[in-house]
């Protein structure tokens, strides 16, 4: 059998990492897609995301565990220390009705507690034929919603431009466009290696949601049919 390489499953429509089977849906390639010489391979799915299938729908789950997580508690534990004792003199012999000596120590404990919620927090996103829900846990965080199906225009992949001091490049974000016209973003990307994962990502909840991946015009959407 002939089997054209498009860089997309010929079974599920998923776009295909480097290898001889498709990361979701298993099907065996006899002629495995290789990677080109200078071509930074892109990380399998499962490695970075869980994919859980149900008879219901699929559920997308990843781990913030941000690396700036442990910087910031260094920093939150360095700042307590600091003004720890500020507190301390100030509750000894409180000279003013405003306690403002004990902000400085507040704002250290907001740092440490947006630190942890960085390195134990998760998003999940499940999507089935009734609905779209994402979420954040353990800690309630916000952007969570829950959308109808039926209210659902399209989900989509758009070029967001990034930069630094030296250089530009664009970055995917996974978004999603109700009949309404309202946006929801679901993912942000950081890399433009992170292209082919988010398009994955795509078609894996359209076919939980049983809707047609379709370009929305005026999106810049990186995916074509």
């Amino acid at each position: 059998m002939n089997e054209k390489n498009t860089g997309f499953c010929i079974s599920c429509g998923v776009a295909r990492n480097y290898g001889d089977t498709c990361d979701y849906c298993g099907r065996h390639y006899v002629n495995p897609t290789e990677t080109p010489q200078k071509a930074k391979r892109i990380t399998a799915l499962p490695t970075k995301y869980t994919i859980t299938r149900k008879s219901d729908g699929t559920a997308i789950t990843w781990r913030w565990a941000a690396k700036s997580g442990w910087v910031l508690i260094m920093f939150s534990m360095v700042w307590l220390a600091i003004t720890y004792q500020i507190a301390a003199d100030f509750l000894k012999e409180p000279g003013s009705a405003l306690p403002l000596p004990l902000l400085p120590m507040a704002v250290g404990f907001i740092l440490l507690g947006h630190a942890i919620m960085k390195l134990i927090n998760k998003t999940s996103i499940n999507a089935s034929k009734q609905s779209l829900y994402m979420k954040h846990h353990p800690i309630p965080w916000r952007g969570s919603f829950k959308i109808p199906t039926s209210n659902i225009e399209q989900v989509f992949v758009s070029r967001t431009q990034r930069s630094n001091e030296k250089t530009t490049w664009h970055a995917p974000a996974l978004q999603l466009i109700t009949k309404d016209g309202q946006r929801h973003q679901l993912l942000r990307g950081r890399s433009e290696a992170e292209f082919s994962d988010f398009e994955s990502l795509r078609l894996i909840i359209l076919k939980a949601l049983n809707i047609k991946p379709e370009t929305i015009a005026g999106a810049h959407d990186s995916f074509s049919p």
